[in-house]
């Protein structure tokens, strides 16, 4: 093996040349820190601090791109010669478009600028992302890309740690994430509280660290045809860094605000505070240290590695609580109001690393990457008061805020081998991605245990992991056409597995002890740990899939304008059998700089093992009696006697129609429409509870179980809405100042909803209600637009950014709509200034939500007492200010 190794080595040496320049600006200055690579390979450099590059690649023919943010590309085809070395110089100019943009995504066949696309997408580079004080991946998307929302649940047991995000207004779990091209597995976690995403399972975005992504590409359309399973909404491509600078990052804020009690808050915290309340907190304290490093072989290739630490501090936003707090007569509930819970983000301490490799060896290109990543985090349920029938008032005398501790681990690996055989180029890799969700509660008790209760409990873990091996397959054929056909062809095999460890026994287990006291001494109290009770042995299991798709993707420019790609996938599931789907995309260009484009395709995306196994149970107590309610997989027979059938998958059929237009190196506008019809949904039904449930139950023979709710095909939906994005930049002297603005709208409809068995329909609004539907239809904003300057001259730079959230709407359970909680649009104002300093570093001083916005107040019915001032629904959060310093270095 290793005298092979050293043969393809020496081989690479001996049919090898080197490509070497230097890049300037307009003036003729030197640039350093630009990427330039020979397309299609691992080849390529970063410029040195005088601009000048050098790199080998083997003897051919190669087009040479260079790059560098807030640039135009340049690129230029050159014939490489063994053992010589070929010059290459070019000349980039300022400019604001991103059309130039080179992106992988949406051809199996090429690769191309975002205007020669026939479908939109979005590049955004690291100095997009870095751009703002945001430290998570997914909220820096949210800042830049119009159609991408992710909002900050609360209160919401995992779904504080993992926080899902979406495209078009779709599911969480309509949008496929790819890494370096390759698909990436999702979180173990299926979100099942009232949270937007509630019922899916999403890729944790976060878990790849910025300071290792050379580029993320968005791909806003339908692709299932083209990658498979859940690209109905778009495709997310992370690019991780190559052949780059080395950098280092350290960043510290904290939110600043005052909280204020909202004139309408409920009477009773009124009644205790007349005159209102008001605080300032300084909470939220966050701290990265990040960085990266390339090594860059002489004979072509690369290793880069990288990583984050982040540390971020829970904030609170919770108002004091004006309930009693203790029982009847107790001298205690004169105390002022305590603050006793905490509604905001959660803690999180999260440590990631990534790698990313590629070398060339003789004729082929072997590549790895992958990342390991664990996140511990502490987010709060509902606090528990002293007189509450929960507490153990020996163990927690004043109440408790019960604590929910995640541990999750994220690991992801991928290897594979590139190269030609005969005509073809093909491309064999396999991927690993691994999650786990480990829940621990903390600072709680379970009354059924009495006064020997712990106070902490190993709830039990989720974990998911996925495996695919992949065979892409390339090619040009001459076959009488005026250019060649590019094909693409190949197959996919994916093996997946979902799993649930049982929690520890007192976790879950009713210990026999009553109340011990109060008004309800010697009743049967909620069984298990307080605010999350662990999963039971007849929850936990190990469940498997498989699936081998197969497609081709043919594309042809028919004329030196017109560019036609078709394309078509069949997949067949182990578990509920096929899918075929097809995409047939044009682009015209009217002329260099205009292009219209479109698209029709149809998608699929396959019911999720979480959504097909995820099982718990819980005891819940409604007007005092105490009910055992169990989240159930369709195949359980109490699912069945409920209504539940076999899941199938979602299908959907997408629209889009759109131009682009680069009017010169300084203006580019794009604008698209899509309309895009989704059928059999998978929702995540309520509670079947009461009389008629459990009168349909026992009549089955099925016996100690009051209820359940399942996953169900139940709806159908329509999804249209209009995407603009604007570049403009201009060059004053030395001072450089580039424009942007996007826009989405967006719209969602529920066309259909599925009947409960007749024995069930009192209970309709159980499988698919009216809270539910509004957060498809109303819970992310309809509108959102993106308004960005940034000004640069010399060794300073400011960046002013403001984003105008549209309305949303949590809906309430009384159909007269008097609980429903309306959002009204806000604007969210950033600003940041930047300066060079001597060594190659940069300090950077910023606000995000400059203006100290927050949303609309909750109803005083919906604030929970008048604790809980504002809703989770809220796109941008309740945090208010955020205050930041950045020092960075690159090399």
């Amino acid at each position: 093996g290793l005298c092979a190794l050293f043969a393809s080595s020496l081989m690479a040496q001996t049919t090898s040349g080197t490509i070497t320049g230097k890049i300037t600006d307009e003036a003729g200055a030197p640039i350093a820190g630009a990427s330039v690579f020979a397309s299609g390979t691992s080849a390529g450099a970063v410029t040195r601090d005088d601009g000048t590059y050098r790199f080998t690649v083997r003897a051919g023919q190669y087009l040479v791109r260079a790059r560098l943010v807030g640039y135009t590309a340049g690129a230029e085809t050159v014939t490489v010669t063994a053992g010589q070395t070929t010059t290459l110089d070019f000349k980039l100019t300022k400019a604001a478009s991103q059309l130039s943009a080179v992106a992988i995504v949406g051809s199996r066949t090429a690769e191309r600028t975002v205007l020669d696309a026939p479908a939109p997408i979005d590049v955004l580079s690291p100095a997009d992302l870095v751009s703002t004080g945001r430290v998570e991946v997914a909220q820096m998307i949210q800042m830049l890309a119009p159609s991408f929302n992710f909002p900050r649940a609360t209160i919401g047991d995992g779904t504080d740690h993992s926080r899902p995000a979406t495209l078009r207004g779709l599911g969480a779990d309509q949008l496929l994430v790819l890494v370096n091209g390759k698909r990436r597995h999702t979180s173990a976690l299926v979100n099942v509280n009232g949270t937007i995403g509630r019922g899916q399972a999403a890729v944790d975005l976060n878990a790849i660290p910025a300071a290792m992504i050379e580029r993320i590409e968005i791909l806003r359309d339908g692709a299932a045809a083209q990658y498979g399973s859940d690209a109905i909404a778009g495709v997310i491509n992370i690019v991780l860094k190559g052949a780059s600078q080395s950098e280092l990052n350290v960043q510290y804020g904290l939110t600043q605000t005052t909280v204020e009690s909202p004139e309408n808050m409920n009477a009773a915290f009124a009644a205790k505070f007349p005159n209102g309340y008001s605080e300032k907190r300084n909470d939220g304290g966050t701290a990265l240290v990040s960085g990266a490093h390339a090594i860059n072989f002489s004979e072509g290739g690369y290793l880069s590695f990288g990583g984050e630490l982040r540390d971020r501090g829970f904030t609170n936003r919770s108002l004091p609580d004006p309930r009693t707090q203790y029982f009847a007569g107790d001298p205690r509930n004169s105390n002022p109001p305590p603050v006793n819970h905490r509604q905001g983000d959660a803690q999180t301490r999260d440590l990631v690393g990534f790698a990313n490799f590629s070398r060339p060896f003789g004729d082929r290109e072997v590549y790895a990457f992958g990342g390991l990543s664990q996140r511990q985090g502490e987010a709060a349920g509902f606090a528990r008061l002293p007189n509450d029938a929960r507490t153990i008032r020996s163990i927690h005398p004043n109440g408790f805020l019960p604590l929910i501790a995640t541990t999750i681990w994220d690991g992801s690996a991928g290897a594979g081998v590139k190269g030609e055989l005969g005509a073809w180029n093909y491309d064999v890799s396999s991927t690993l991605g691994r999650n786990s969700f480990n829940f621990n509660v903390k600072n709680s008790n379970n009354v059924t245990l009495g006064n020997s209760s712990p106070t902490e409990f190993n709830a039990g873990t989720l974990s998911f992991l996925q495996s695919t091996t992949n065979l892409d397959l390339t090619r040009e054929a001459n076959i009488g056409l005026p250019n060649p056909l590019r094909i693409g062809t190949g197959a996919e095999f994916r093996y997946e597995r979902y799993g649930i460890e049982e929690g520890e026994p007192d976790s879950y287990r009713d210990g026999g002890v009553r109340i011990l006291d109060g008004p309800t001494a010697g009743a049967q109290g909620a069984v298990g740990a307080q605010v999350f009770p662990g999963f039971r042995p007849t929850d936990a299991g190990q469940h498997g899939r498989s699936s081998v798709g197969l497609y081709v993707d043919v594309e042809n420019d028919l004329t030196d304008r017109w560019l036609l790609a078709v394309a078509g996938r069949f997949e067949n599931y182990s578990d509920f059998g096929t899918a075929t789907t097809g995409k047939v995309a044009t682009r015209f260009k009217l002329s260099d700089r205009i292009s219209l484009r479109g698209a029709t395709s149809t998608g699929f995306r396959a019911p999720s093992l979480h959504q097909q196994w995820f099982s718990s149970t819980a005891t819940n107590f409604i007007n005092g009696v105490p009910f055992e309610v169990r989240t159930l997989p369709v195949t359980d027979p109490i699912a069945r006697a409920l209504g539940a059938k076999d899941l199938t998958p979602e299908r959907s059929v997408n629209f889009s129609g759109g131009f682009a237009v680069d009017a010169t190196k300084d203006l580019s506008f794009t604008a698209d429409y899509y309309n895009i019809f989704i059928s059999d949904r998978v929702v995540f039904s309520e509670n079947f509870t009461g009389t008629a449930a459990t009168a349909v139950l026992a009549s089955k023979g099925l016996t100690g179980v009051s209820g359940g709710r399942f996953f169900t095909n139940a709806i159908n939906t329509r999804t249209q809405g209009v995407e603009v994005v604007g570049n403009y930049g201009v060059l004053l002297g030395s001072t450089f100042a580039r424009f942007t603005a996007a826009y989405n709208f967006n719209e969602n409809t529920v066309t259909r909803v599925a009947s409960t068995p007749p024995a069930l329909s009192s209970l309709q609004e159980a499988l698919f209600g009216r809270v539910e539907r509004g957060r498809i239809e109303i819970g992310q904003p309809k509108s959102n637009v993106i308004l960005s300057a940034n000004f640069s001259r010399k060794a300073l730079s400011f960046t002013a950014r403001t984003q105008r959230f549209g309305q949303v709407v949590s809906l309430g359970t009384n159909p007269n709509g008097s609980l429903d909680n309306i959002l009204t649009p806000k604007f969210i104002t950033d600003l940041s200034a930047s300066i060079d300093l001597p060594q190659s570093l940069t300090f950077t001083v910023g606000a995000d939500n400059l203006l100290d916005v927050y949303p609309d107040p909750n109803l005083p019915a919906t604030s929970n007492n008048g604790i809980f001032a504002y809703s989770g629904i809220s796109p941008f959060g309740f945090n208010g200010r955020f205050v930041y310093a950045r020092l960075s270095v690159k090399r």
